[in-house]
């Protein structure tokens, strides 16, 4: 009872008063107190507090203030109220969203790098182009040893199976790792591959989209970074084109 209370916002001397006024059904301030074991002032202020909410109704009697207990019903009304406030808030934010994105613009001249380390932060550079590229068409220059280096059920799991879901389309320039090949093989019209001659070797991924270029270091201890910088990213995405250009219809393996 007292955890459901805190989750309404009910300080601990709030919820004494008010389990002491529904273990009473009614009293007075003295009573109340006594009861709560809160002293009087304080429980004055929070039976009145109470009341504001609705919590409690007052009555006078022989001069004297009479607190009476509402039905606890009365809490989920109390609930439904904060929904509605936290509801109006989450629209205002929305709304607002713009305005505060747009003061957090930067010079689009000067990049903006995020560093990751380890496994798991490599992660979260494969989240964002995942969700990026849900959105808009993605670029990977490839290397297969990816699959190695972070588990290939996941990479399977949470990088395949989530681009199968849209519409938009990934172009992936790869050596020629086992897996790449296999994912070749199985088609799928969220991708398409274009193959290094077999004697280039890849360490470094390369990631381009949404004006970002996200590389990631294969080598022991594997790392990465994000790039984000419009220029950078055309350079890259016409490095990108005109290689794709050149590998049409060539190295396809067996």
């Amino acid at each position: 009872m007292r955890q459901i209370l805190k989750q309404l916002n009910f300080s601990n001397k709030e919820i004494d008063v008010y389990l002491a006024a529904l273990k009473l059904g009614k009293g007075s301030i003295t009573e109340l107190a006594k009861k709560s074991g809160i002293k009087r002032p304080t429980t004055y202020v929070i039976l009145e507090k109470l009341k504001e909410l609705g919590l409690v109704s007052l009555s006078v009697q022989k001069k004297k203030k009479i607190f009476s207990m509402q039905n606890p019903e009365k809490l989920l009304k109390l609930l439904e109220n904060e929904k509605e406030k936290i509801d109006e808030k989450q629209k205002e934010l929305k709304s607002a969203l713009p305005k505060l994105k747009s003061l957090t613009k930067k010079d689009t001249l000067v990049p903006t790098i995020r560093y990751y380390e380890g496994k798991e932060g490599v992660w979260n550079i494969l989240d964002d182009f995942v969700e990026a590229s849900l959105k808009q068409n993605g670029w990977i220059i490839a290397s297969g040893k990816i699959y190695n280096a972070l588990g290939l059920k996941r990479f399977t799991k949470d990088v395949i199976d989530k681009r199968r879901q849209f519409g938009t389309k990934v172009h992936i320039i790869s050596d020629q790792h086992p897996e790449v090949i296999k994912e070749w093989k199985q088609g799928g019209d969220f991708r398409e591959f274009r193959f290094l001659p077999e004697t280039i070797d890849l360490n470094t991924p390369i990631y381009i989209y949404s004006d970002k270029i996200a590389l990631i270091f294969l080598k022991e201890p594997i790392s990465g970074i994000i790039i984000e910088n419009k220029a950078l990213f055309q350079v890259f995405k016409f490095m990108f084109d005109s290689l794709w250009k050149e590998l049409e219809g060539k190295n396809l393996p067996d």
